[in-house]
């Protein structure tokens, strides 16, 4: 949606009147102290780097053992600092902070989640004031089709279209961006559509991590990505991207190898130790990763790519000519219309 300038800074004016502008940070405590440790470093350089720029904005940042949390955050940097919400029956890692928007349920907001490993490098306000006109805006992950960095598997053509195909099977009905959960942006109260739908959520991480469903995603450390985008997939959510000049993901992107200058640096655990080793006042954050991947990362000793959970047609389909195609409406944001106006769905069945 492109806004004149005029249509623009009306939106701005309906929003700061309407919604109040949020950061929301959420962590589950590990049992092997050392994560614990390094993850209240992150905090530290994340919510101190936010509150380099802006002082002002309301900061949360939710765990399940508030005491671990440290005093300072609290005096130096104004964070609220709450419990987890209760009500909720399930041991799904990372659909925990997606669980804690139960607070907000009844509030006015547009919410920026942020992962610890996010450092700000402007004031976030600028984000909240560019990203405006679609309800949800972040990047894509890793290997999808709209992330820049090269590469994705012989074979990625066709696992992109299952995910749309799978998307649309669990009753989307929305075109989805293939979203990295660790800089998000849910904006005009769309959080009151995912509260509506956790149990839903938790009924699908349920069936998908346990093999009674159909998941086509070859990554299965995002199996809980693939579970949001089908939320809002299914409430209609409106999506947009962030630009890569504004959002990294990753150290260091390209774009921004000969001048860094983004407003937000998602630096990530796969590349944290270059990031540590680029500036001395992140030097707290070397670690030995290696050694210690197996705790940080349970995943990481699994393949990347894997065909195990996929169903025996849906590998007979990968390893023919022809590719699985999805319909327009889901390969691409820009769907197009028939003769009549409508939407030209591709039939799922025979590609036709």
């Amino acid at each position: 949606m492109t806004l004149t300038p005029q249509e623009k800074l009306n939106t701005l004016r309906w929003r700061e009147n309407n919604y109040e502008d949020i950061i929301f940070y959420s962590y589950k405590v590990s049992p092997h102290d050392h994560i614990n440790d390094h993850e209240m470093k992150r905090f530290e350089h994340s919510i101190s780097s936010l509150r380099e720029f802006n002082n002002e904005i309301p900061v949360y940042l939710f765990c399940d053992d508030p005491s671990l949390i440290p005093s300072h955050f609290v005096t130096d940097y104004s964070v609220k600092v709450k419990p987890f919400e209760k009500g909720f029956d399930h041991n799904h890692l990372f659909i925990h902070r997606w669980c804690n928007l139960k607070y907000f349920e009844k509030r006015s907001h547009n919410i920026l989640y942020v992962d610890s490993d996010v450092i700000f490098y402007d004031d976030v306000q600028y984000i909240f004031n560019t990203y405006c006109t679609s309800q949800v805006y972040g990047r894509e992950e890793f290997g999808f089709r709209h992330e820049p960095t090269a590469g994705g598997g012989r074979n990625i053509r066709e696992q992109l279209d299952m995910v749309d195909i799978g998307i649309f099977d669990l009753g989307g009905t929305a075109p989805m961006y293939k979203f990295c959960m660790g800089v998000l942006l849910l904006n005009d109260n769309i959080h009151q559509g995912i509260v509506a739908s956790l149990n839903d959520m938790i009924d699908l991480m349920d069936k998908v991590t346990t093999n009674q469903i159909f998941s086509p995603i070859p990554n299965r450390r995002i199996l809980d990505e693939y579970v949001m985008w089908v939320i809002l997939s299914r409430i209609g959510a409106i999506a947009g991207m962030f630009a890569v000049q504004d959002v990294t993901q990753g150290w260091i992107e390209e774009k921004h190898q000969e001048y860094f200058n983004p407003v937000i640096c998602h630096y990530t655990t796969k590349q944290e130790q270059q990031f540590a080793r680029s500036d001395e006042k992140y030097k707290n954050l070397i670690r030995d990763a290696d050694g210690l991947m197996q705790e940080i990362d349970p995943y990481s000793t699994l393949p990347e790519q894997t065909i195990d959970h996929l169903s025996y047609d849906m590998i007979e389909s990968m390893a023919e000519d022809h590719g699985v195609i999805a319909s327009d409406v889901w390969s691409d944001l820009n769907p197009s219309l028939d003769e009549g106006g409508n939407l030209s769905i591709v039939d799922l069945e025979d590609g036709t």
